[in-house]
């Protein structure tokens, strides 16, 4: 679930339910029993079919595994609005979902999946259930409230109605990300973020490095306040103490816990209580403990083989990096950075050593690849990418002077190569979730269309 994106989702609702009638044939519309799939008829009619069918599979599946009856239909938004795919949930005061339907970004295969709608549907969908499912009192305020209340920052008070009505909604992001994530790979076949190299590369670097693990109150206040890759702690802890939860106890101890039916809490806390005979507290302080035992052997075993020597040419982390690129006339290495306290930029880390320099600010950074890059060694001219999660300008710039200039304004085009033989500019263009190989003659200030791959096909 994508909080940053709801906002914007929230707007597009309220557009396509307020569009004059002159304007109903521009969308269009797939209604089952528990769906209303809306989407653009002119682009996205191809995907529109398959997309209710995950869906589909997906309800069926959690419906059987939480014991779960949908009341109403799940309204699913499918757009293009963003060169990557993403999605958000939310349930009050209707059940909603909306989809980007674009490519999935593959830097340090930090989300790996099997096939990105069925992996989307499979995920969202478990916020759908896991939020919206009714049991007790919550079933008791929502018929004396005609429905699930909204809160609102102008009556705050609406905060405590809210809770009235879906209490698993107050629960902290860790957890509701860690049970849609955990639930995405074991629905994949071990195919997911929860059995993923790129979470399990940070908590072995975090006991190599002896960094703190956050508890759960900490990782909901100084944890989120630190996280410049907005979010990527919720996935990372919850993903990681849920997983270790059914490899302690078991996987139907985990859906005991989230799931609510009659009889369960309505407090995640107290439910986890319930289901595990212990305080939260209590087991997040177990699950750390056999995280730091359980990384330490991997971190021996590493080390009975030699590694290759290396030497720092950064004095301190450079937190997300792009691809690097090379000049070897100054020995300077050219990436985008975005780490913690400071806007990301494109850099130049000097090989020798020294201070690194900021060459130019990147708007709109990507969380983990900050932006794609490319360089010109002849010219000596840098190529960016900015607003890299919507749609991509393609920039030059200058290293020596900071100055930039965009050359190809929402080209959507990434995953840039520069060809020093014809000074031509390559990349990959994301397009009504196509991935299309793309070529930009010099001066780049337009493209053309090489091939395109199939749905579901990236390069």
């Amino acid at each position: 679930m994508k909080l940053g994106i709801l906002a914007r989702a929230a707007g597009i609702a309220a557009i396509a339910l307020f569009l004059p009638l002159t304007c109903g044939a521009q969308l269009a519309a797939i209604e089952t029993r528990d769906l209303r799939l809306v989407y653009n008829p002119g682009t996205l009619r191809f995907l529109a079919p398959y997309a209710s069918r995950c869906f589909e599979n997906s309800m069926r599946f959690h419906e059987q595994l939480f014991h779960y009856t949908p009341t109403e239909r799940v309204n699913v938004i499918l757009d293009d609005f963003s060169d990557f795919g993403n999605a958000g949930v939310w349930v009050n005061p209707r059940n909603s979902m909306i989809v980007h339907i674009a490519p999935a970004f593959f830097a340090y295969e930090s989300g790996p999946s099997n096939e990105r709608i069925n992996f989307t549907m499979n995920h969202e969908v478990v916020h759908v259930v896991a939020l919206d499912q009714a049991a007790g009192t919550d079933k008791f305020f929502r018929g004396l409230f005609r429905g699930k209340v909204r809160e609102t920052n102008e009556h705050p008070e609406s905060i405590v109605y809210s809770y009235l009505c879906l209490p698993r909604r107050a629960a902290p992001r860790w957890y509701h990300e860690g049970i849609a994530v955990f639930l995405e790979t074991w629905m994949a076949g071990g195919i997911g973020r929860a059995q993923g190299p790129f979470d399990e590369m940070v908590f072995r670097s975090m006991v190599r490095d002896r960094s703190r693990f956050y508890d759960p109150l900490g990782l909901e206040s100084e944890g989120t306040r630190v996280d410049f890759q907005v979010g990527a702690n919720s996935y990372l802890y919850g993903t990681r103490f849920l997983s270790y939860l059914a490899y302690r106890y078991s996987p139907e101890s985990v859906i005991r816990w989230v799931s609510r039916p009659p009889g369960s809490e309505g407090n995640f806390a107290a439910q986890f209580r319930k289901v595990y005979g212990l305080p939260l507290d209590d087991a997040w302080r177990d699950w750390v403990r056999w995280e730091h035992g359980f990384q330490q052997a991997n971190l021996d075993s590493i080390r009975l083989y030699p590694s290759t020597p290396y030497r720092d040419v950064s004095e301190h982390a450079l937190g997300s990096v792009s691809r690097a690129a090379f000049d070897p006339d100054s020995r300077t290495i050219y990436a985008a950075v975005d780490f913690p306290g400071t806007v990301a930029f494109v850099a130049a880390i000097p090989l020798d050593g020294g201070p690194i320099r900021r060459v130019c600010d990147v708007k709109g950074p990507a969380i983990y690849f900050v932006c794609s890059l490319a360089y010109d060694p002849k010219s000596k001219t840098l190529f960016y990418t900015t607003d890299n999660n919507d749609w991509r300008d393609l920039c030059s710039l200058d290293p020596a002077t900071g100055r930039s200039h965009v050359l190809i304004k929402d080209c959507r085009i990434g995953d840039l190569v520069f060809n020093q033989h014809d000074r031509s500019l390559w990349g990959v263009r994301h397009f009504n979730g196509i991935s299309t190989l793309v070529r930009m003659p010099y001066p780049c200030t337009d493209w053309n269309r090489i091939y395109s791959w199939p749905f579901g096909y990236d390069i």
